[in-house]
């Protein structure tokens, strides 16, 4: 990172004007509502709101949800991976500026909460309290963070081998079943809302799940049904399937920012709106079926 100040190269006037360009640009992202910036003001500026090519974006993204967010030869791909480039583009971020990091369900809220991540496009569910009207991008909050969205909206489902489909008929055949679901996803909470007959296995990701799957150990993996699509696309056939008669609640998939940070959530909403009345998020869903087979 780059300091204001002086430089050997440059002196006098040169010098001042070069350091107040800089510092009033970085000023102007700051009034956006833009992460990553420290307050502007007569004092000197905190050498970490200033890098060669701009300020750093720094989103948070899962790395083993096909579809959604996947790591594949060196890069980031999905509809989440996609809605985070848009949004970024959109509050003024050239692509060089964005660095993806992988999260889990387990620690996405707090890898925001602690600065490793300016926000999360990782499933994160809305707040149950949000209030929504049609498909009008909101702003919502709790304790851990303020969320603009939805951008995707999805039931809960179970992931069974393919012996298991007849006889997964609906939440009630779950009853006494082993069920693995990922810790932090609020999975085992909705399920056991349903059936709180079903033995809850937590496991710290979803191909951890689907071992315990592949091995008997469990005879379902709950999730969200977007993200069970894609684990089944990612398996051979005779592995995992959806069970298409278990499909239970709603989540509502919002982009999380820092809790403080409400007008970045409400920048984020508007680049929502715009994606989907320009017609790119349902591009991007159009690609993200054609990869699992799920439709919302």
């Amino acid at each position: 990172m780059a300091m204001i100040g002086a430089s050997k190269r440059f002196g006098g006037r040169q010098s001042v004007n070069h350091a107040l360009t800089r510092a009033m640009a970085a000023c102007m992202v700051l009034a956006l509502g833009l992460p990553g910036l420290a307050a502007c003001g007569a004092g000197q500026a905190d050498s970490s709101i200033i890098q060669p090519n701009g300020p750093l974006l720094t989103v948070g993204v899962a790395s083993d949800e096909k579809g959604l967010g996947f790591w594949h030869e060196g890069a980031y791909e999905g509809l989440e991976a996609d809605v985070a480039r848009y949004v970024a583009q959109k509050l003024g971020y050239a692509k060089k500026q964005v660095v993806f990091k992988q999260v889990s369900p387990a620690n996405r809220l707090q890898r925001l909460a602690d600065g490793e991540v300016d926000m999360v496009v990782a499933g994160v569910p809305m707040p149950d309290s949000a209030s929504y009207s049609g498909t009008k991008q909101i702003v919502a909050s709790d304790d851990s963070a303020q969320y603009a969205g939805p951008y995707l909206t999805t039931p809960q489902s179970v992931l069974v081998r393919p012996r298991d489909v007849s006889a997964a008929t609906g939440t009630a055949a779950l009853r006494d079943w082993n069920v693995c679901t990922v810790a932090g996803s609020g999975a085992s909470e909705r399920l056991l809302a349903e059936q709180p007959r079903a033995h809850i296995h937590q496991r710290g990701s979803y191909s951890q799940c689907v071992t315990d799957l592949m091995t008997g150990t469990v005879r379902a993996v709950a999730g969200d049904a977007v993200v069970l699509a894609g684990l089944a696309r990612a398996q051979a056939r005779d592995v995992a399937v959806p069970a298409a008669k278990v499909s239970y609640g709603i989540v509502r998939y919002g982009i999380a920012v820092p809790q403080p940070s409400k007008t970045l959530a409400k920048n984020v909403a508007d680049a929502l709106s715009d994606m989907r009345s320009d017609g790119t998020l349902d591009k991007y869903a159009a690609q993200m079926s054609a990869e699992t087979g799920w439709k919302e």
